[in-house]
């Protein structure tokens, strides 16, 4: 129950990470604003959650974060409903197909960039402004990347809004600690979820991304047929280290940190 009592919002909660850490916040007591487009699969876990017995409440809430005034919709909705904000987990993300800089053309430009990158701005800004005005301890949780730390082949604008990610996480960790504010990241790799999937149904060539990354690619994607595949991490990994920054009394005075939650790959 160490999130009795608090409020998050998580975006991107309709599966993987987002869903996994939402579900998390709800089990230890949370009132967790679950934020995501795909409306009916926020329902269906808000259902979940509630057949569950758990202490804490799903509350969907559909939102597009390339859409500024959706995010503040988002925010609003959260206010108006439990009266204030103590976490918040930038979540929601997209791949591009891991396009080199001269295959990326302007839609896959906008849609990495609105996404990944001025989403998280946004988010951070609106809840910074928040946490000031009420005065109290809270947080933020961005999911960075191993793409925040490496260069890679290929995916120029994954790279660069996940580099973002990180920047930003480092940034707000200055400047708001002595206001009671952290900001923390996590850095998966290797993570069993959707993120690919949603990639190939937006035609971005996820299919072909072995061949532009090669061996700089995750170790899944590039062990061969018959080899024995890397063990791969769970969203729930992910969401217990979220759990984890976001706790007020574990990591009361970590921010800025960066955790890595890979198995080792970004050491090899």
């Amino acid at each position: 129950m160490r999130f009795e009592g608090k409020v998050a919002i998580v975006t991107g909660a309709s599966s993987g990470i987002g869903r996994a850490t939402a579900k998390l916040f709800a089990e230890e007591g949370a009132m967790v604003v679950a934020a995501a487009r795909r409306m009916s699969r926020l329902e269906e876990l808000r259902d979940k959650v509630a057949e569950s017995g758990a202490p804490g409440r799903i509350l969907p809430v559909k939102t597009d974060v390339r859409d500024p005034a959706q995010i503040e919709a988002m925010f609003d909705k959260c206010l108006e409903e439990f009266g204030h904000l103590d976490i918040l987990v930038n979540n929601a993300g997209v791949l591009d197909g891991q396009l080199p800089v001269h295959l990326t053309d302007d839609e896959v430009y906008d849609l990495v960039y609105e996404t990944n990158q001025k989403a998280v701005f946004l988010c951070c800004r609106r809840a910074v402004k928040i946490f000031l005005e009420q005065g109290t301890p809270a947080n933020i949780v961005n999911v960075a990347s191993a793409a925040s730390l490496r260069g890679l082949k290929g995916g120029t604008m994954y790279v660069m809004t996940k580099h973002a990610v990180l920047g930003i996480t480092r940034n707000i960790s200055a400047s708001y600690f002595e206001r009671g504010i952290r900001c923390n990241c996590i850095e998966p790799a290797n993570i069993q979820t959707d993120i690919n999937k949603a990639s190939k149904e937006l035609g971005l060539g996820v299919l072909e991304w072995k061949l532009r990354a090669g061996n700089a690619a995750p170790m899944h994607t590039i062990t061969k047929p018959g080899e024995k595949k890397p063990i791969m991490g769970k969203a729930k990994d992910c969401a217990n280290a979220i759990a984890y920054l976001a706790d007020d009394v574990a990591a009361r005075y970590i921010s800025g940190a960066e955790i890595k939650v890979d198995a080792g790959w970004l050491n090899m």
